[in-house]
């Protein structure tokens, strides 16, 4: 999910004191925790492919967010 662009704007997440993250979107981090800590990779790959149809982005957007997902530190930690 980009955090900023300029077709959706700003879609970062926000820490515990309300600033906005520059790591996380704000699908999956709010308040400085992760929504769903529970979410399985294959899970959050459908909510972001469902976020990026949902606001216009064509399938290569898409495809290249289910196959950057992996690559982000949330889901290095779980491997």
């Amino acid at each position: 999910m980009p955090l900023q662009n300029e077709l959706t704007g700003d879609c970062r997440g926000s820490e515990i004191d309300g600033a906005k993250s520059e790591k996380w979107c704000k699908l999956c981090y709010v308040n400085g925790a992760f929504v769903d800590p529970d979410c399985t990779l294959q899970e959050m790959q459908e909510i972001v492919d469902q976020a990026l149809k949902e606001q216009g982005s064509g399938k290569i957007m898409r495809s290249a967010a289910k196959h950057q997902i992996p690559t982000l530190e949330r889901w290095k930690v779980r491997s």
